[in-house]
């Protein structure tokens, strides 16, 4: 990836073929077999990680020796002493270290944030977030050491974020999961979970692999003593009800928000500044993810320092 000027694109895997396949595909200048080399190639000024989650640690460690930024999907890692040490490494190496949280970058979770912030709703009271489809896992996510867990921290921990995103960090988290209906699945592939922050804002995710299909699958709604907010992921439009009216908000079409994902972290990279989705942002996530497994466990609500 180039960043003095005009964004290049560079390809790797551990099979050259297919790397070969993707540089083919979306106008990739080179391609590589081999990480190492990538990161160490002196065309390339950063790497998007996007491998399983218990290697993001090591692929962010071959980024920071050789000096190139980082852009990790998300979860950041699989567990948070990993998570800890992407963040030593980027700092020693001064190179800027993103978490890949794209629904952080939704044009309508943008535009929420901004409401909420300016108090459109009122004081907020009531978050939900919910994400119902059915996905069959392969590979690597179906071991729980490998991912991490199951759908929580796979896909969940997108509500988990945006759910802080908006409504700000809760202080207690209480979830059960739906024990998985999927053969060789070694984790849950349904979660529902309730939040408490300190200022009262209660929040509640649904999110399940292992149910028919659910129209819409994906939606926010948030409700504030004045008016509340609803949208429907990658529809390019909200909607706010006060008392007598219902306000539609037409939006940028960005679907998934990796467009101004992507923006976020070239410019934080231009200014040398923190990206707002930072290593310590999506370690926050994960804290809270793993916090919610813990109450899984026990059956307890946990608090989270």
């Amino acid at each position: 990836m180039e960043l003095r000027g005009e964004i290049d694109l560079y390809f790797a895997s551990r099979d050259l073929g297919k790397a070969g396949d993707y540089a083919a595909r979306f106008s990739g200048l080179d391609a590589f077999g081999d990480y190492a080399a990538a990161a160490a190639d002196p065309r390339v000024d950063a790497v998007y990680v996007c491998t399983p989650h218990h290697l993001h640690l090591e692929h962010v460690a071959l980024a920071a020796n050789e000096g190139k930024h980082a852009l990790v999907e998300k979860p950041i890692a699989a567990t948070l002493d990993d998570a800890q040490a992407m963040i030593r490494l980027a700092d020693s190496a001064g190179i800027t270290l993103m978490v890949a949280e794209n629904w952080r970058f939704h044009p309508a979770m943008l535009e929420t944030k901004r409401l909420v912030d300016d108090g459109r709703l009122g004081r907020v009271r009531l978050i939900q977030l919910q994400e119902q489809y059915p996905f069959q896992p392969t590979g690597w996510r179906t071991s729980a050491e490998f991912n991490g867990g199951g759908v929580l921290i796979d896909g969940g921990i997108h509500k988990v974020s945006a759910l802080s995103y908006l409504a700000g960090r809760p202080r207690q988290v209480y979830a059960q999961e739906v024990p998985s209906a999927q053969p060789g699945l070694e984790a849950e592939d349904g979660v529902v979970i309730m939040t408490k922050s300190d200022n009262g804002v209660v929040g509640v995710i649904n999110h399940s692999w292992c149910v028919a299909p659910v129209k819409p699958h994906s939606w926010v709604s948030i409700s504030g003593t004045t008016a509340s907010l609803y949208f429907e992921r990658g529809q390019p439009q909200l909607k706010i009800v006060d008392a007598d009216a219902e306000t539609l908000v037409d939006l940028d079409h960005y679907p998934g928000g990796f467009v101004p994902m992507a923006r976020e972290f070239h410019s934080s990279i231009r200014e040398g500044r923190q990206p707002s989705m930072s290593g310590a942002e999506g370690t926050a996530d994960l804290s809270l993810v793993l916090a919610a497994y813990e109450s899984m466990e026990s059956g307890q609500p946990v608090i989270i320092g």
